[in-house]
């Protein structure tokens, strides 16, 4: 018995090795308007709501958790069980909400990595810095790899680390004050909007979604060395990979709020926008902490919008029940959609229109529930899922989520009447 326990037990490097589909979501989940959330919340209300990004973390974990065991347990991912179990129409409904969402928020992305290489080369103009970031993601996409643009984002993911944290770090924050102010559970002025604008920005609805297709993608692969591992193995590391990326995450968004705490709330100074951070941070720290803040953006913004130009196709694909040829006709094409799309938006409108954004976020906010819905629904479903079906426990703390993204989505009609 001991030595089948052995068998199946994942070594060290096999651990490190898994690290990757997650800190892809990671990337994805942190971009610009995480950034401006998060420097808010510093801004605003200093450390007090710290407890709030933990908690955001942990909802999304939970949130994505289920997407993992269903593609190692039914080698599926979502799409393709919502086919399996709904129909493709559905499938199709639910991927092109979530293609129109990403699509207009893809303006966003590269609209913030411009404004970072703005910071540095001002003499380029932000129209053009979102074009050029919109083409060289296109390029990286359409000659890349899966493993490489993997490896790629994970430096993008340690650079953003190390910028926020040390940027963090070189504030010269209170530990104490944190521990006091930041995990005392309140919320300063009532101001649930601001709370719940954090849990938007982290779950996000297509996270799940595109976590089940990385996971497949990458334990499934013919001829790989994860695909020979079994079931408990790919389980146990996709897991810790999970448990990884979401730290991650926590990481990098408290670092922005301890940073905008400790520099802007005790003046009095007020966040807008992602880029102006690093303009505020620059006259109190120095250009050093302007440059780490504007690099770590950059990582932000870039690689949200790199890697959702490389889902697109991918999740098509899955929805259709077509092979998932990322050189495929079809496949182009949606890859020249999601770069595509957006460059037009911001030659057209300078950035991306307000009122199309205000529209991606009602219907992300109105979306997300529906997937968090769909999610609980098959994975708790005894037929399909067998012996892998949601347990009582992790049925119950998906109940919470659930009633999290409903808030969320009244949070969304709220702002859509005024």
């Amino acid at each position: 018995m001991n030595e089948e326990k052995n068998l199946t037990k994942p070594s060290f490097g096999q651990y490190l090795k898994a690290i990757g589909p997650a800190i892809v979501i990671s990337a994805v989940v942190v971009g610009p308007g995480s950034v401006t959330t998060a420097s808010q919340m510093g801004a605003n209300y200093g450390y007090q709501l710290l407890w709030v990004v933990v908690l955001a973390a942990l909802a999304a974990f939970f949130y994505q958790l289920p997407a993992l065991r269903m593609a190692i347990s039914k080698e599926c991912t979502i799409l393709e069980a919502v086919r399996l179990r709904f129909g493709k129409v559905w499938s199709l409904i639910l991927y092109f909400c979530i293609m129109f969402g990403a699509l207009i928020f893809q303006a966003g992305n590269f609209t913030g990595a411009a404004m970072a290489m703005n910071y540095f080369v001002p003499q380029i103009s932000l129209v053009a810095w979102c074009a050029i970031m919109i083409l060289i993601a296109f390029a990286l996409v359409w000659i890349g790899r899966y493993n490489i643009l993997e490896d790629f984002t994970k430096v993008l993911v340690i650079l953003m680390v190390v910028a926020f944290v040390i940027t963090a770090f070189g504030s010269g924050p209170d530990p104490a004050a944190i521990a006091s102010e930041g995990f005392s559970f309140k919320i300063p002025n009532g101001d649930y909007f601001l709370v719940l604008a954090m849990l938007a920005t982290t779950m996000v609805p297509d996270i799940p979604v595109s976590l089940s297709a990385l996971h497949k993608q990458r334990y499934f692969k013919k001829g790989s060395f994860e695909a020979s591992l079994p079931k408990e193995n790919k389980l146990k590391l996709a897991r810790f990979d999970l448990v990884f990326g979401s730290i991650v995450t926590a990481l990098i968004t408290s670092s922005i709020v301890i940073c905008s705490a400790t520099n802007l709330n005790p003046l009095g100074i007020t966040v807008n926008n992602a880029s102006d951070m690093a303009q505020q941070l620059t006259p109190i720290l120095g250009r050093y902490a302007g440059i780490l803040f504007s690099l770590g953006l950059w990582a932000a913004a870039f690689s949200s919008g790199l890697f959702r130009i490389e889902l697109l196709p991918m999740l098509y694909n899955q929805a259709t029940g077509q092979e998932e040829d990322m050189k495929a006709p079809r496949s182009r094409l949606f890859m020249i959609l999601g770069a595509g799309v957006p460059l037009v938006f911001v030659l057209l409108f300078g950035s991306s229109p307000a009122e199309l954004v205000v529209m991606a976020q009602a219907l992300n906010g109105l979306l997300l529930p529906i997937i968090c819905a769909i999610i609980w629904r098959i994975t708790a479903d005894k037929k399909f899922m067998g012996e892998d079906a949601n347990k009582m426990w992790l049925n119950a703390i998906f109940a919470v989520v659930q009633v999290v993204t409903i808030l969320l989505a009244v949070r969304v009609f709220i702002n859509l009447i005024g």
